[in-house]
């Protein structure tokens, strides 16, 4: 499958998963005030941390099925066996912060606790389905939690008219356990005999989904963190304007994650040469595609704020000193996959993801008190660009590749698009 139309077709999902986000945005910036939606900004960073942590697990469960040849049910069983203690310890952690917070930290704890437990249990199945290459329902995997996540708050908010953060958060929670429930019956088609429980792959598998829940747990700080920058100098008001300018810039990354997620069976198991190859074929495309999208972005950043978010002043600034590092660090997933699923080294992202995370919080505590959101934003812009150039300038020298072969296009690259353009032709003219 080309690259281009195998981005295409994995975009078609998670644009949807966009559509969904962006409508989960709107719905709960325009019926909570903005001091209620910063709070439960709040709430989902700390369930996104943990959702990003997650993805060491699914990394971890795809890679022992690819890399590893392990059956699919024993890599199930092992995982499960770890990202259900997890959950576990997720619940706990949730009572013991509605027994200790106050305010309304100790009031949507129990919510966000839930949230967490069904997030980890949910990444194991789509590592099972990730590693066998099972990428229709990979993407279900992706977008059915929020799908239902939406529709559990907007039955909340209009059906029954509670309309608070910890309403919203705990029907956040539901979603994502109903989604549990389908995916559960969706992974029984990937399993040949039963679920197998070894204590040499529990132990590497938490080995593993540690060292990559890391990793990705820094990514998610990187453009995360500094949100409790900005609630230290302008409050949850600006907390509320600048997820909504993060939220927009993240949107971008749904185009290279789609471009990196096509090739992560493929990164697993081929020889490193042809993997680093592959991987630099993904980042010029990457680089080409988001560049004419941030383009875009930034021209229309107005209108979208006017049209969407009129009561967020300043979120269309903010979202425009994001652009930039957004587009540099766009190449950081397909960096991440070669050393998760080829060499198996995801601490090697971490690094990346760490020195990014310093910079950003160095940069915001200078920059926030004398620019408000956008300097946040700018910080972490500066840090995106920094971290992952770097980053690439390791990945070159270590695997021999020139830095044209990332940015120069080449004919093999224009054959991708050739291959798209065909094969829409041959399916408009059906």
């Amino acid at each position: 499958m080309s690259i281009a139309f195998g981005g295409i077709v994995a975009f078609l999902f998670r644009g949807l998963n966009l559509v969904i986000a962006l409508s989960t945005v709107v719905l709960t910036s325009h019926q909570l005030s903005q001091n209620e939606y910063g709070t439960f900004v709040l709430g989902l960073t700390v369930v996104g941390v943990v959702t990003a942590m997650t993805g060491g697990i699914t990394a971890a469960t795809a890679y022992q099925i690819t890399n590893q040849r392990r059956a699919a049910g024993h890599a199930l069983g092992s995982s499960g066996a770890f990202g259900g203690a997890l959950g576990v310890v997720a619940v706990v952690a949730g009572l013991a912060g509605a027994s200790v917070l106050t305010g309304e930290a100790g009031r949507v704890s129990i919510a966000v606790g839930a949230s967490a437990a069904a997030v980890i249990i949910n990444s194991v199945l789509a590592g099972v389905f990730l590693g066998r290459d099972s990428m229709l329902k990979y993407n279900v995997a992706l977008v059915l939690p929020p799908l239902l996540a939406l529709a559990v708050i907007a039955l909340s908010f209009v059906a029954f008219d509670h309309r608070s953060p910890e309403a919203a958060l705990a029907a956040y929670a539901a979603g994502q356990w109903g989604a549990f429930l389908v995916l559960a019956v969706l992974v029984r088609g990937e399993i040949s005999g039963e679920l197998g429980l070894s204590g040499s792959l529990v132990r590497t598998a938490v080995r593993f989904a540690l060292l990559a829940g890391v990793s990705s747990g820094i990514s998610y700080l990187n453009y995360r963190a500094d949100l409790f920058v900005v609630r230290h100098f302008e409050g949850t008001d600006g907390v509320a304007t600048y997820s909504l300018a993060v939220y927009l810039a993240e949107s971008v990354w749904q185009v290279s994650g789609s471009l990196a997620l096509v090739t992560y069976p493929r990164v697993g198991a081929l020889p490193r040469h042809d993997a680093a190859e592959l991987t630099t074929r993904v980042m010029r495309h990457t680089v080409v595609l988001l560049s004419v999208i941030c383009v875009l972005l930034f021209a229309v950043a107005g209108i979208v704020a006017d049209i969407l978010f009129a009561k967020y002043d300043g979120m269309a600034g903010a979202l425009r000193f994001l652009l930039p590092g957004v587009l540099l660090y766009g190449l950081a997933q397909s960096y991440s996959g070669f050393y998760t699923y080829q060499r198996g080294q995801p601490w090697v992202a971490a690094i990346v993801a760490g020195s990014g995370l310093l910079i950003d919080i160095a940069l915001a505590f200078v920059l926030v008190p004398r620019m408000g959101v956008n300097g946040a934003a700018l910080a972490s812009s500066i840090a995106y660009g920094t971290a992952i150039l770097g980053a690439l300038a390791v990945f070159l020298r270590a695997e021999g590749i020139g830095p044209g072969r990332v940015f120069r296009f080449g004919r093999a690259d224009i054959d991708d698009y050739r291959v798209l353009i065909g094969r829409l032709r041959a399916a408009t003219g059906r």
